[in-house]
């Protein structure tokens, strides 16, 4: 007995998923650093010689992270998100990079990590399973979008081509490679 249209096209996407999981899951295994510091919506790491914040080590909160004492680090994670429902356009959030109502947090650089888009290979720097963009803190207000209720955020379409907005445009030529972010985050050890 054949399977029906419905059920062939069920097949042919989970047949994709299970790859992209596969991609994903093979990156990981060889980028530890990142590995071992991917929490919820947040990577986080301790880089020798530095450790957590006690408030990240007590409550569970996402903190920065110092490199070699002297960098500091705010990682942010970001799935693949659905902005409007049946839409075929994805994008990535990233809320309050400058903390809660663009207050208290205070750092170098911002990494932020979004999954890719499988539509757009072609548009991402390498075939890594995640998008990063390394922000220096005096350039975060040209990428962020101001919020009323609990501060600013950061949000691209996946679609980098078609993403023309003053912000987006400056969070492009922040894009770079993974191992531009496992090399600066060498050395790193379980949160």
């Amino acid at each position: 007995m054949s399977a029906t249209p419905e059920l062939e096209r069920e097949i042919t996407l989970l047949r994709t998923r299970v790859a992209e999981l596969e991609q994903e899951l093979g990156f990981l295994r060889t980028h530890g650093t990142l590995q071992q510091g991917m929490r919820g919506e947040t990577l986080l790491a301790t880089v020798t010689p530095a450790t957590l914040t006690v408030l990240s080590s007590v409550t569970g909160f996402a903190a920065p992270l110092a490199v070699d004492s002297t960098i500091i680090v705010e990682m942010k994670f970001s799935k693949l998100n659905t902005p409007v429902a049946g839409s075929a356009t994805r994008r990535w959030n990233w809320s309050k990079p400058l903390g809660w109502k663009d207050k208290g947090k205070r750092y170098d650089l911002l990494v932020l990590v979004g999954e890719k888009d499988p539509r757009y290979p072609e548009q991402y720097v390498d075939d890594a399973p995640y998008v990063f963009f390394v922000v220096p803190y005096d350039r975060v207000p040209e990428i962020m979008t101001h919020g009323r209720t609990i501060g600013a955020n950061v949000q691209i379409t996946s679609n980098l081509a078609k993403a023309l907005s003053s912000a987006s445009i400056a969070l492009k030529q922040f894009v770079v490679p993974a191992a531009s972010v496992n090399t600066l985050l060498d050395g790193a050890q379980p949160a």
